[in-house]
């Protein structure tokens, strides 16, 4: 139910941004840029029969090789706590965004890196490290010269010898390009 309505916000936010700012500053990408932004996610497991919904963020960096084109290094993650325990699952990977129009703010991105997931209760935690991998979607909507309000979707995941985990996420970031 939180999960519906957080994207139904993010969905009202980034129509705001649209309608009364897109049309004021053009799109120019260049040199270093920043992004970062929380939302929801929904975790799925290999031995899961039900998917978790949990808080997360997205935060990514680097250079512009052209309009279209930026190179840099990001991290996903996703966290619940519950009765006194605590799941985390995170990416750290280099990464790709393509924007197919050099003056349109929708962009692909994706990555590949390093992943873990991280159990923890009391005193105690477990952790795994493993591959990772992100593909997501999202949209550059300017509010002023070199920042932008980014929704964005996230798909990452991270696979071990012991561990197969999967999120979903749905964002609101500040892009500063």
């Amino acid at each position: 139910m939180a999960f519906k309505r957080i994207a139904q916000l993010l969905a009202v936010v980034a129509a705001f941004a649209a309608t009364t700012a897109q049309a004021q500053h053009a799109q120019v990408r260049q040199g270093f840029w920043f992004s970062g932004g929380l939302g929801m996610g929904s975790l799925g497991t290999q031995d899961g029969s039900s998917r978790e919904n949990g808080m997360s963020g997205d935060i990514s960096l680097g250079g512009t090789l052209s309009p279209r084109w930026l190179v840099g290094v990001g991290s996903s993650g996703w966290s619940k706590s519950e009765n006194g325990g605590r799941l985390t699952v995170a990416t750290l990977d280099a990464r790709v965004r393509f924007y197919p129009s050099a003056t349109g703010g929708f962009f692909v991105t994706g990555g590949i890196g390093g992943a873990s997931i991280r159990a923890s209760v009391g005193g105690f935690s477990a952790t795994d490290n493993g591959a990772g991998a992100i593909f997501g979607l999202g949209y550059d909507y300017r509010v002023a010269r070199n920042t932008s309000i980014t929704p964005y979707w996230n798909a990452f995941a991270m696979k071990s010898d012991n561990n197969d985990a999967n999120v979903g996420q749905i964002g609101l970031a500040i892009t500063l390009h």
